[in-house]
């Protein structure tokens, strides 16, 4: 693993291991570093060029002279004529002599069928006709290279518009330009004519081609209409159609109303057999032997001899009692029996017929039959005629509904064709219709534009005082394009100048690039180049706020910063917080200074830890204090916090805890849990704490104090501080998930702060009495530390 590796997962560990003094979760801080996505941002380039000004103004007059010059050497004279036409009439007379107005006997009525003039002018400017023009020009200048091209650059065509009343005309202005005088008016000359014979002759042969072409249209799709109808005509007939639509919604009706009474008469027939099923088992016959059954118990020769038969069997009943079974009167008996069951089969034959015969075999048949059988054997025979009539009914709807479920298959197709002989009927129809019509209105419009156009304005080219062709004033393209290019490359070359630079120029260049909140301007602070001695510990005087040798203007900028730190983060109240930069000498222990100097005077209980180990030349110089032992020596455990905190004489409030001795292994000390431990002690004991760090481009110290704080502080100086390493700073941080609470911007110019209200005026006179104290290199060498 790699020492950047090994530091990195380091920072890592001791940001998940920071218990209290962290509160915003990582997530949210990810999120409150990163930058927003926003569209194209034009502030920076509009303050590159408000800067470079005179750079771009240089440049601009350079090319514009260098435009001019060549302007000068290279424009040739150019030379401009034309004409103007009427190509519509204007009077009431030549209104009534329109075609138009003579078909429909209204006047006003012309005035709808005006000239499509961008069709015209497209004509007029097309290749066809520039070309003819240009041949009639070769053929009188032959020594000339004069082509279609070169017409039609030079040529305009356009609708005069009327200045004085507003509103387009019926005229059409036509102009040329070009480096020969002469060539202009013979063109213009020549034009004229052309555009005239146009007019005359070539719109109206024109119209006559497409009227001779609709002629030749006309009988071959009129033959197909005539054709297309007889088909349609044949199709209906065949298939009685009148309206498909309808019929096709008819014919589907009709098959569900079949099957509607197909189901209807199934229903009835099944309870029609359900029922003569119940009537045969009561009866314990069938419909045929039911019937007989029934004409049996009608028949009165057939009940008589039963009533005989009856009688005998008595009688034999009674003598059996008497006699023996094969005695005469016994035997008399049983022949007389079988003489009535003789008669009674006959009987039966000649009631029922031969075909019935076998339904004796059931005894019921034979038996007598009360009202209460004869009655459901009524009904039984009924039942058994109804089934018969609704079975024949059946087989009939069943039949009629294959019908019309064929032709409701075949419908579809036959009403496809019908359709699409309809459609392609109506297409023929209506262009026939079309043709018919622009056959018309062409021969209308051929009458029309017989009318000619009429030259109200002769060929003309603009001439001077001594009557030869004046030439145009030059547009001087090659001057605007200087001006336009000095421009462009100006503000490239501004933009180029301060990219090489990689610096921040102003305040608005540090928030666009960071997309961090701004929480302090920190204005260049001119009186520290004075001589005056920074205050020392333990002076017998009481030093103040007011008496630190900085103008009012400086001590107002950290009051501003320090009230944003509060205020904006008020919620989680910043308890720790890191000041760093990304490079050095931008500042960053002067604001750390100064910084807890103003939440001291506000009353607050302030540490403030020069966390520089590797070359702590900066707190403890300013401050004039022993550095021989400090958190070097409280993170080897040698000595304990109280015995090296120092009482500001500045503030009551305000402590210091110096660096110490240089400790080549400082990140390790630093992710420590004894560096932790320290921490949470100094958090638990005061307000605020304030950590003076190295770089972050070079050390990566500052990140693991930042993880057991409340976040970060970011110095930039003004015209000091390079952009790239800004960003790869904030790249870095942002990737360990450490919170940066803002910007602060250092050593800006003055003249684009507000100046605050003026300052008591004893802190001039004070200032004034300890001017001669501290040489003008002393402080120097503080800042360039710093």
């Amino acid at each position: 693993m790699t020492p950047d590796t090994e530091q990195n997962s380091q920072i890592l560990s001791v940001r998940k291991q920071s218990r209290t003094l962290q509160q915003i979760p990582l997530e949210e801080e990810v999120e409150l570093n990163a930058q927003p996505q926003q569209g194209l941002n034009f502030r920076p380039i509009l303050r590159t060029v408000q800067r470079k000004v005179l750079l771009i103004l240089g440049i601009t007059a350079l090319s514009t002279a260098a435009g001019a010059f060549l302007d000068s050497q290279s424009s040739s004279p150019m030379y401009q004529g034309g004409f103007q036409m009427l190509v519509e009439p204007v009077t009431s007379e030549q209104r009534r002599a329109d075609p138009n107005a003579i078909i429909t006997g209204d006047v006003k009525d012309a005035k709808g069928a005006e000239l499509d003039y961008s069709t015209i002018f497209e004509i007029l400017t097309g290749a066809g006709t520039l070309s003819d023009i240009a041949e009639q020009i070769k053929a009188e200048y032959p020594n000339s290279e004069f082509n279609p091209g070169q017409l039609k650059e030079g040529l305009t065509v356009e609708r005069l518009k009327s200045e004085q009343f507003g509103g387009d005309t019926k005229i059409i202005q036509i102009s040329y330009q070009d480096e020969n005088g002469e060539l202009v008016e013979s063109v213009l000359q020549t034009t004229a004519q052309k555009y005239l014979k146009y007019s005359l002759e070539e719109r109206k042969s024109r119209i006559d081609q497409g009227v001779q072409f609709i002629d030749d249209q006309i009988p071959d799709l009129q033959k197909q209409v005539n054709s297309l109808q007889e088909e349609l005509q044949k199709l209906q007939k065949q298939h009685n159609l009148i309206d498909p639509e309808n019929q096709g919604g008819e014919l589907f009706t009709k098959v569900r109303e079949i099957e509607t009474e197909q189901l209807a008469t199934g229903r009835e027939l099944q309870e029609l057999k359900a029922l003569e099923q119940n009537l045969e088992n009561q009866l314990n016959l069938t419909p045929s032997e039911a019937i007989a059954a029934s004409a049996l118990s009608e028949d009165p020769s057939y009940q008589q001899l039963l009533q005989e038969l009856k009688t005998v069997e008595s009688e034999i009943a009674t003598e059996s009692t008497r006699f023996q079974p094969d005695s005469p009167q016994i035997q008399a008996l049983e022949e007389k029996r079988q003489n009535f069951q003789n008669l009674i089969t006959q009987e039966i034959l000649r009631i029922l017929g031969q075909n019935t015969s076998g339904a004796v075999n059931n005894p019921q048949v034979l038996a007598f039959q009360n009202p209460t059988r004869l009655n459901l054997i009524q009904k039984l025979v009924e039942t058994t005629n109804q089934i018969q009539v609704l079975e024949t009914r059946f087989l009939a709807i069943a039949r009629n509904k294959n019908e019309v479920e064929l032709q409701a298959a075949n419908f579809p197709e036959i009403a496809g064709r019908y359709n699409k002989i309809k459609r392609d009927l109506d297409i023929k129809t209506k262009t026939l219709d079309q043709l018919l019509t622009k056959r018309e209105t062409l021969r209308v419009e051929a009458a029309q534009n017989t009318v000619p156009w009429e030259l109200i304005v002769e060929p003309y080219v603009i001439l001077g005082p001594d009557g030869k062709p004046m030439p145009l004033p030059s547009e001087s393209k090659l001057l605007l394009l200087g001006v336009a290019g000095g421009l462009f490359v100006g503000v490239v070359l501004a933009i180029l100048w301060e990219k090489l630079h990689n610096i921040f120029y102003s305040t608005e260049d540090i928030e666009d690039t960071t997309k961090l909140p701004l929480l302090g301007k920190i204005p260049l602070e001119k009186s520290l180049k004075r001589a005056r001695k920074a205050p020392r510990f333990g002076r017998t005087n009481k030093a103040n706020h007011n008496s630190y040798p900085a103008s009012f203007l400086f001590l107002e900028a950290f009051e501003s910063l320090y009230a944003n730190i509060r205020f904006r983060f008020s919620e989680q109240p910043v308890r720790s917080l890191v000041i760093c930069s990304a490079g050095s000498g931008d500042g960053k222990s002067i604001i750390a200074l100064n910084l807890a100097k103003t939440a001291a005077a506000m009353g607050q209980q302030v540490l403030l830890v020069d966390a520089n180990l590797r070359s702590p030349a900066g707190l403890h110089i300013q401050l004039g204090l022993p550095n021989s032992e400090g958190l070097s020596e409280l993170l080897e455990n040698r000595l304990t916090v109280n015995e090296l905190l120092e009482r500001s004489l500045v503030t009551d409030n305000l402590f210091v805890l110096t660096a110490g001795q240089p400790l080549p292994d400082s990140p390790k000390r630093l992710a420590s849990s004894q560096m932790q431990h320290l921490m949470d002690k100094f958090q638990a004991k005061f307000d605020l704490v304030i950590y003076d760090t190295p770089n972050l481009t070079d050390y990566t110290d500052a990140n693991f104090i930042a993880a057991n704080t409340n976040g970060i502080l970011m110095v930039t100086a003004v015209r000091k501080t390079k952009q790239s390493l800004v960003q790869q700073s904030l790249e870095q941080l942002n990737t360990f998930g450490l919170f940066i609470l803002g910007v602060v911007a250092n050593r800006v110019k003055s003249s684009s702060l507000t100046q605050p209200p003026q300052p008591p005026p004893e802190f001039f006179s004070r200032e004034e009495e300890e001017e001669e104290e501290v040489t003008e290199e002393y402080i120097e060498v503080m800042q360039e530390k710093s």
